[in-house]
């Protein structure tokens, strides 16, 4: 009897410690559309969770857009901010140093990678994106891998996001989703001069908070950055 006891005692032990050593950092990323929650893979890709907390931390993510949404491919965010009381409407999201690439986690629908230049696996910065379907075929197996470092928990905000006008505004935004209806009840706009500051899909804030331990599961180029007109002004 003392022997089964301690076995099943010698269990909970262990168990609590894969538990504690699985402990996943967890933020809301915080849109007009809703909120999006993630758990990041502080295990599986230290330094990636490291970076993009690091952006949190300074603010650079506070306003950013998505500036890229391919249905059933990937939406990106991390390289634009919105700036309302400017006389742009977009800034560059001022970039770090570039970071070892830590590819391990495959590219499923809903997690999160990081973006880099084509050719180069070291060379992300800012930009991430949301797998919105399973790209493991692709980007697994090109430029090294791209680092997946956390996983959506729910797609709700994501689905309305993707519901939203896509429209092609050259360069970087030839992807670029905007609202569909504003706020007023008129239609979104269709082409670079109808777009405002409000017209953005954007993020609001990421609050980062402590997650319960969960087990781990289981980016697109970086295009060339350019001035789309009025829009755009370059940060350094």
């Amino acid at each position: 009897m003392m022997n089964r006891y301690l076995g099943i005692l010698l269990a909970g032990a262990f168990s609590a410690t894969l538990m504690e050593s699985a402990a996943q950092t967890k933020v809301s990323i915080n849109t007009n559309f809703g909120e999006i929650p993630v758990l990041l893979f502080d295990d599986a890709a230290p330094n990636t969770v490291a970076n993009f907390l690091s952006y949190v931390e300074s603010g650079e993510y506070t306003d950013a857009i998505f500036h890229r949404a391919i249905v059933g491919f990937v939406l990106q965010s991390g390289g634009f901010r919105s700036t309302p009381t400017g006389a742009f409407l977009l800034e560059e999201v001022v970039e770090q140093d570039p970071i070892a690439n830590e590819f391990g986690i495959s590219n499923t629908r809903g997690t999160l990678a990081m973006a880099k230049l084509g050719g180069d696996p070291d060379s992300a910065t800012s930009q991430w994106f949301i797998n919105l379907d399973d790209n493991s075929s692709n980007l697994d197996n090109q430029n090294g891998g791209f680092t997946v470092f956390g996983e959506v928990e729910d797609f709700t905000v994501i689905d309305e996001i993707m519901s939203q006008n896509i429209i092609n505004i050259g360069g970087v935004f030839s992807e670029l989703p905007v609202v569909a209806t504003r706020e007023d009840g008129s239609a979104g706009p269709v082409n670079a001069s109808e777009i405002r500051a409000t017209d953005f899909v954007q993020i609001s804030s990421i609050v980062v908070e402590p997650a319960a331990s969960v087990p781990e599961p289981g980016a697109v180029s970086l295009l060339a950055v350019g001035s789309v007109g009025f829009i755009l002004r370059r940060r350094r």
